[in-house]
């Protein structure tokens, strides 16, 4: 379904019923099929709410510069479309947990939980992650380029569907971002704004508010280390960055996933979403 707010036009996929509503925030280059399996198993205790961000997808095009801050705002004003009157529970995925971080410091009456997945920190960013977000970000240079002048029109469906390796359902999304120029527009703009998203999530930390938080860490990090030593090392920081999420709040946890990966920790196959569907839904009956 798509909605019309005052900021855009949105795609929307409203799965459930329940007492409360969740609402799924992808991360940076997803569309709404990253939740495809998640939504599936809250759906059958909750109010299912996902979408994608103005750029992505089958969503209108944004004409504002795509800062997590601004993208608060579009998803504030989505909310306020779609009229949503029981509690909410907000949980973002990575990049998607500043958006959710946000919303709760410019919308603190919008949400009443929050669930961040191995989210992004302005730390991690500035240092960890520095050069390995740089090369990401030369990616999505090369990307954009590409579409501006048609170069992955020529791509054979079939190759991508390899180097992928993506489900049979979701090949034809995957296809169609790959093929995209508004896709990767929306994706560079991201990378572009990330420093200036990086130090509001800075001042956003300095807030204390009484909103229940859970923070799940991958204990499997991304990045550019190759040794064990090494990326024991990167866990332990960035256990140590997730858990400043979790001290803006007297109502805060944290706990790190053995064996999950920072793309497998949003529930990315059937075995995976009922994982984290189990823990997500023990920290609702907590609450409710």
């Amino acid at each position: 379904m798509f909605v019309t707010g005052e900021l855009g036009t949105y795609h929307v996929r409203i799965k459930g019923d329940g007492k409360v509503t969740v609402l799924l925030e992808c991360g940076m280059m997803h569309t709404l099929h990253q939740w495809r399996y998640l939504q599936d198993e809250l759906s059958k205790y909750a109010k299912v709410i996902t979408y994608d961000r103005l750029g992505y997808g089958k969503s209108g095009i944004w004409t504002t510069e795509r800062s997590t801050e601004q993208q608060a705002f579009e998803c504030y004003d989505l909310l306020l479309a779609l009229n949503i009157n029981s509690p909410l529970i907000a949980i973002g995925h990575s990049l998607g947990a500043y958006i959710m971080f946000q919303l709760s410091r410019l919308f603190p009456n919008a949400i009443q939980s929050m669930i961040l997945l191995d989210p992004t920190h302005p730390t991690l960013e500035e240092h960890e992650q520095k050069i390995y977000d740089k090369l990401l970000y030369q990616f999505a240079l090369m990307m954009k380029k590409a579409n501006q002048i048609n170069l992955t029109k020529a791509i054979p469906n079939k190759f991508i569907h390899k180097i992928m390796n993506t489900t049979p359902e979701n090949q034809s999304e995957i296809i169609s971002s790959i093929k995209s120029f508004k896709h990767w527009k929306t994706v560079v703009s991201e990378w572009k704004n990330l420093n200036y998203s990086n130090s509001r999530i800075k001042e956003a930390l300095k807030i204390k508010i009484n909103t229940p938080l859970l923070v799940l860490t991958a204990s499997n990090q991304s990045g550019l280390q190759f040794n064990a030593k090494k990326k024991k090392e990167l866990l332990n920081k960035v256990e140590k960055y997730h858990k400043e999420y979790c001290e803006t709040t007297n109502r805060g946890s944290h706990h790190t996933l053995e064996g999950y990966t920072h793309s497998s920790i949003y529930g990315n196959n059937e075995e995976n979403a009922k994982s984290i569907s189990h823990i997500i839904k023990k920290q609702i009956d907590l609450l409710y």
